[in-house]
């Protein structure tokens, strides 16, 4: 029985399906790498800012295990390194060098100060006390910085303004790949105080036990004093390196002592290693949450995340497991 349908036929694609269809797949991988380049864009951004958070949250680490005392006036650390710059850079016009190395000799004189007019008079009250006494040194910080500067924000220039590179099709701002650099040689240099000096070794034994450090013969007060220039001059490292990426303005060191208290409960409070991590990490979340979720929530994915870290891994990721006995 023959078929009604009649022999079976070959036909020819339509003219110019073959160009649509190369047309379409040149777009789909323009798209991807379109998609790539924002994304190193984004985490080169992320680590920027992240590493400013980890050496505000570095700081933060310095002070509490040396001291005991959680200070909540790192952000207005952070503020007054940014303004310090201001002062040397934009106001008194010096050059970069000297700009730069003006506004770190005067946090480390702010360090002493700090510690010689809060800590060392509060040092017998309980770290409650001490507590409050950062954040009310830390308003104190904000209402002066907006007495000498006033409310108008700034912008620090930075020595690499207008300089871009090109890393994998992507245009990424130098200043943000060298506060990146910065931050590790920062780390190496502290990697280098802690363990392969004997004043850091000293720092390290005072905060493990400083009733045994003073009966060893360290020089307590000035160990801890160093805590405190160590603390400041850090601060005035992330300020200096933030001032190019923000406006400089008086309310700025609020929301970075919030994300530098998040990066340590991330990483492990009162770790280093973990100071860093949690930095990086709170960093690289902020600036992907506002790409790729919403600009609005940026600040409620840090925070959640620092809150999921509290109810299951309280430690932090390089925290001990401390268990009280029964």
């Amino acid at each position: 029985m023959r078929s009604a349908r009649g022999p079976l036929q070959l036909t020819s694609p339509p003219a110019g399906s073959s160009s649509e269809d190369g047309r379409a797949l040149k777009d789909r991988f323009a798209k991807d790498q379109d998609d790539m380049t924002d994304l190193i864009q984004l985490l080169i951004n992320g680590l920027a800012i992240g590493s400013v958070y980890a050496l505000a949250a570095i700081g933060f680490v310095i002070v509490y295990s040396a001291t005991g005392v959680v200070n909540f006036a790192a952000g207005q650390f952070v503020m007054f390194g940014t303004f310090a710059g201001v002062a040397t850079l934009l106001n008194a016009q010096l050059p970069w060098p000297l700009g730069y190395g003006a506004a770190l000799l005067a946090m480390a004189l702010f360090g002493v100060l700090f510690f010689a007019v809060l800590y060392l008079p509060l040092r017998a009250s309980p770290v409650v006390t001490i507590i409050i006494g950062t954040v009310a040194i830390g308003i104190t910080m904000q209402n002066a910085a907006l007495l000498a500067f006033g409310s108008w924000p700034f912008r620090l220039p930075s020595p690499l303004e207008g300089v871009n590179l090109t890393i994998a099709g992507a245009t990424i701002s130098a200043h943000a790949v060298a506060v990146v650099i910065v931050t590790a040689l920062m780390v190496a240099l502290l990697w280098l105080l802690f363990f392969r000096t004997s004043l850091g070794i000293g720092m390290r034994a005072v905060a493990q036990d400083i009733k045994a450090a003073r009966l060893m013969g360290l020089k307590v007060n000035r160990l801890l004093a160093l805590s405190w220039i160590l603390a400041a001059t850090l601060a005035g490292v992330a300020g200096l390196m933030l001032g190019p990426m923000w406006f400089a303005d008086t309310s700025m060191g609020d929301p970075i002592a919030l994300k530098a208290f998040a990066a340590t409960i991330i990483g492990g409070f009162g770790s280093l290693p973990g100071a860093i991590v949690g930095g990086l990490f709170v960093g690289l979340s902020e600036v992907l949450g506002a790409s790729y979720v919403s600009s609005a929530y940026k600040d409620l994915i840090s925070f959640g995340i620092m809150i999921l870290f509290l109810l299951v891994c309280p430690q932090g990721v390089f925290g001990e497991r401390v268990q009280d006995r029964g």
